[in-house]
């Protein structure tokens, strides 16, 4: 379906290139990045062009954020996953001249703006940071894996779709806790997000390039690739996807952990791209040891094992879908914007985010239900466990800026995505 005759940006963003392919993959949201920004095959820094290409095997947080990227604009990644000096004075030794045209995209990252006297801010309180509550993410995680492992096993054993379900929940919790992980420098951890069949390496450009950079836009990828059965951007909509959508998104859920994978499979394998063979067999490590340990017959653990995932892939949607993004009171591209002035991209990400009361303070919560977003958005590299700790900055640079921070609870946050998906009318005022 051709969504540009449906969504115009408000922010002026052109509408981008390979946005409607059908398979809403990684590689198609890079490849008409790359043909929108038209950076000649190299990375974009605000004004500059970059060669990193003799940096890739030695980037610190793993080759896969440059490899990926290449010919695109990478400034708002650049900005927001470096806290620290070193990597702006790595820069001028892969300097290959000024940028011949201006960005694609209006945000802004002023030294004396919002964002950037936050970061300065935040770097300087993370030079104190007790390693204890990243340890704890870890220990957190790797508890919830064991429970997924061996609530399998039982639900196997007794052939209980009970314990079918519980363990569905646990493949849930564990997926959107290694979310956290896939942020970071590569670590084996990111891989936990693999045994849903997703893949962590598409989630990385999907979710951290796309959605983390580009939040509630007709960029953002956690937007179209849902389309057009849930449209959440302001715009002409009929009744049934309005409303419908209520009831039937509940079933687009429960397919959204197999639809990945076919379309990973169609995208990848079919192109012999063997990179991705090992981590799309995952998945399967479980019911195979089922197999192995139990002793119950393949059909058995097979039958069990797409319960799980579906179990598991609800549980994924719901949490997912009404974690933060999504309500009439939200900032949604088509929206009236911030005037040119004001589109500094730290005010834009607080714009289309809402906290959420009831999961803030619970370093389990926060893990397992994607909490803390303003700040995680804000500094994505960052373990949850950390972000707890710069409320206290984070809430004096708002003030100072007057910038409004939303602080809603879970209900609100569910009710308000039924109401962005039947909301028809942009928002005539700006973000305040």
């Amino acid at each position: 379906m051709d969504m540009s005759k449906v969504f115009r940006s408000s922010l002026g963003i052109k509408y981008p290139s390979l946005r409607d392919h059908p398979l809403h993959s990684a590689e198609k949201w890079l490849e008409g990045k790359s043909i929108d920004d038209g950076e000649e095959g190299y990375w974009r820094i605000h004004d500059h062009l970059y060669d990193l290409s003799g940096f890739i095997e030695s980037h610190p947080g793993g080759k896969d954020w440059i490899q990926l990227t290449k010919g695109t604009d990478i400034t708002e990644a650049f900005e927001s996953h470096h806290l620290s000096t070193n990597a702006e004075m790595l820069l001028p030794s892969f300097l290959l001249r000024k940028a011949s045209s201006p960005r694609s995209f209006p945000f802004t990252f002023h030294e004396n703006g919002f964002y950037k006297t936050l970061k300065r801010r935040i770097i300087k309180q993370m030079e104190n940071l007790p390693e204890n509550p990243a340890d704890r993410s870890k220990s957190l995680i790797d508890r919830i894996f064991s429970g997924y492992l061996a609530s399998f096993l039982l639900a196997v054993y007794f052939e209980s779709l009970a314990i079918g379900a519980v363990s569905g929940i646990f493949l849930g919790l564990l997926t959107v806790a290694a979310h956290n992980f896939f942020h970071q420098k590569d670590n084996f951890r990111r891989f936990y997000f693999d045994f849903s069949m997703m893949s962590s390496r598409e989630w990385r450009v999907s979710h951290v390039l796309s959605h983390h950079m580009y939040t509630n836009t007709i960029c953002d990828m956690e937007i179209s690739s849902v389309e057009p059965f849930l449209q959440y951007l302001p715009g002409e909509k009929n009744l049934l996807v309005r409303y419908g959508s209520w009831v039937y998104s509940f079933g687009f859920y429960a397919f959204l952990f197999l639809g990945h994978y076919l379309k990973t499979l169609a995208v990848n394998f079919l192109k012999g791209n063997s990179q991705f063979i090992w981590t799309a067999l995952l998945p399967f490590t479980i019911p195979f040891l089922s197999w192995m340990i139990t002793g119950k017959s393949i059909l058995i653990c097979l039958l069990m094992y797409i319960w799980i995932i579906v179990i598991a892939s609800i549980h994924f949607g719901i949490v997912g879908l009404n974690a933060a993004h999504h309500h009439p009171d939200i900032f949604h591209d088509g929206d009236t914007a911030r005037p040119k002035e004001q589109m500094d991209w730290g005010l834009f990400q607080v714009d289309t985010v809402a906290d959420r009361r009831d999961i803030t303070g619970s370093h389990f919560l926060v893990l397992t239900n994607f909490g803390d977003h303003a700040l995680h958005h804000l500094f994505p590299t960052v373990d949850h466990g950390h972000l707890e700790q710069f409320y206290p900055i984070f809430l004096e640079t708002c003030v100072e800026f007057g910038v409004r921070w939303k602080f809603l609870t879970q209900l609100d946050l569910v009710k308000g995505q039924y109401g962005q998906l039947a909301r028809i009318l942009p928002n005539k005022n700006p973000p305040n």
